[in-house]
């Protein structure tokens, strides 16, 4: 997966990653963590200042998670779509927790992975006052970008060796896959010369 998403990650602009953090839980079905940790492997190796990199991706998850407090505290439907099945009992564990100790719950969320995207939910869903929610929201979102991207930064080296693995397992797949056919193949063949 790394792999795949490398190309494009080295030719973003700021605007680019504004853009992708801003709308990731909804178009890219890939964890915040890799992304992040993969713009800030990006940025080590290419034009962007990561200082300016991690305001960028903080803007971007506050603007995102402002509109979803928002949408969620008003009961917007586009909301209802993330409380399926599934993250109704996630979300319904989270807001009892949300009401009496809001602040640390945004906290903790932002940490779970996976969990993330779902805070502002439920922070707009109990009302969560929005003074408590940005504040709180800006302390979380601005600890948890700064780790991810300078992880990705800093590890650059193990990432690249990481990348250079993935690489090879895709090229040793390749042969196997070209292999399995042309044994196939030889094997069709023969039973073809059998009936012939």
């Amino acid at each position: 997966m790394p792999t795949e998403i490398m190309p494009y990650l080295a030719h973003l602009s700021y605007f680019g990653i504004f853009l992708m953090l801003a709308l990731l839980d909804v178009l890219i079905p890939l964890p915040e963590e890799i992304i992040l940790i993969m713009v800030g492997y990006t940025a080590y190796f290419g034009t962007l200042d990561p200082a300016l990199t991690i305001l960028v991706a903080i803007t971007a998850f506050l603007v995102g998670d402002n509109a979803t407090f928002w949408l969620s505290r008003g009961g917007n439907r586009l909301m209802a779509r993330f409380t399926t099945k599934k993250a109704t009992p996630l979300i319904e564990r989270y807001s009892g927790k949300m009401r009496s100790k809001a602040g640390f719950t945004l906290l903790i969320m932002t940490f779970v992975p996976s969990i993330r995207f779902f805070a502002p939910i439920v922070a707009g869903s109990v009302r969560t006052p929005w003074r408590v929610f940005i504040l709180f929201d800006l302390l979380a979102v601005a600890l948890y970008t700064s780790l991810y991207l300078l992880a990705g930064y800093f590890f650059h080296s193990q990432i690249k060796g990481i990348i250079q693995e993935f690489e090879l397992i895709g090229h040793l797949m390749i042969y196997v896959l070209l292999l399995v056919i042309g044994i196939a193949l030889g094997l069709f063949m023969k039973k073809q010369e059998r009936k012939g």
